[in-house]
């Protein structure tokens, strides 16, 4: 399936999918020091995963959504495995804050794990921390998650393939004009 392509495409190919499924870069050293979450070459308690310091699946959403280390750095802070949301969530009202706080808790554990996959318990702390929790119409602002979530107070929260790009997209607006 790759003959038609020519070397380089080959080698980005293999490289790509080495990415997805986690393995380590062909051709990578294994005795360089790993980086913590921002690649920005500090090691030691952050999260140690390689050269870009990211779980593959993360370093995988952020390199495909043009996400730089210095974005991430300002929406996100890595302490000790920790990943929490330290920019203010973005939203013209509550409810689109409270989404928006949720795809981002979906990032956090992305960023922390490599998988989107979070608790409900997190996320409305998150919105409590960010001033957007409304215990009269949480649940009804969650009922409009549309195709960006999947599951449910009770047994979690997963970001979709749209989740996952709206929370690249929130990124971004975040760290607008920085």
């Amino acid at each position: 399936m790759l003959a038609p392509l020519g070397s380089n495409e080959r080698q980005q190919v293999v490289q790509a999918s080495l990415t997805l499924l986690g393995e380590p870069s062909v051709g990578s050293r294994s005795s360089e020091e790993p980086k913590s979450l921002y690649g920005d070459g500090r090691s030691g308690k952050g999260l140690s995963r390689g050269t870009s310091g990211l779980p593959a699946s993360a370093n995988a959403w952020a390199e495909q959504n043009g996400i730089t280390s210095e974005q991430l750095e300002e929406v996100f802070h890595a302490d000790g495995g920790n990943v929490s949301v330290i920019g203010n969530v973005p939203g013209k009202n509550t409810k689109a804050k409270t989404l928006n706080a949720y795809v981002l808790q979906g990032v956090v554990q992305l960023l922390a794990s490599g998988a989107g996959n979070f608790d409900d318990k997190s996320a409305r702390q998150l919105c409590q921390n960010q001033g957007c929790y409304n215990a009269a119409n949480h649940a009804v602002y969650l009922g409009a998650t549309g195709n960006i979530l999947t599951g449910s107070k009770a047994k979690g929260w997963k970001l979709t393939a749209p989740g996952l790009k709206r929370g690249a997209e929130l990124v971004k607006e975040m760290t607008k004009g920085a």
